[in-house]
């Protein structure tokens, strides 16, 4: 059986408003869900502390305050300007006391410092 032309046409039109009716409100959705992260993302984005300067600094481990930790371990180091820090470190290998390393202070917009161990010196 052949349509005329016209019913061809009135069919055509039906089959893609019924997928519009389908699809439209899906494809909204996932918008309306993309800039609620992006706008929510932002906002976190806006209340970070920012680094405002990074310093190096040569460091002796005097304790280690989780050794077993696996992954990451704080260290109480003491620093060459003669501080001593507590500094975060992830690599695998734990350093004895009295083992030297490099530790990085950053400097944050809010007046905190932080201190994360960079590598064990040479």
């Amino acid at each position: 059986m052949r349509l005329s032309p016209q019913n061809s046409r009135r069919l055509t039109q039906l089959v893609w408003r019924d997928r519009a009716r389908r699809w439209v409100p899906i494809v909204a959705a996932v918008v309306v869900g993309l800039g609620g992260l992006a706008y929510v993302t932002e906002l976190q984005i806006g209340r970070v502390d920012r680094t405002v300067d990074v310093v190096t600094h040569d460091a002796t481990v005097l304790t280690i305050k989780n050794p077993g930790a696996r992954g990451a371990a704080v260290f109480h180091v003491h620093l060459d300007d003669g501080r001593d820090v507590d500094a975060v470190s992830t690599m695998r290998l734990t350093p004895a006391h009295g083992a030297h390393m490099t530790v990085t202070e950053a400097k944050h917009a809010s007046g905190r410092s932080t201190f994360d161990v960079v590598r064990l010196a040479e």
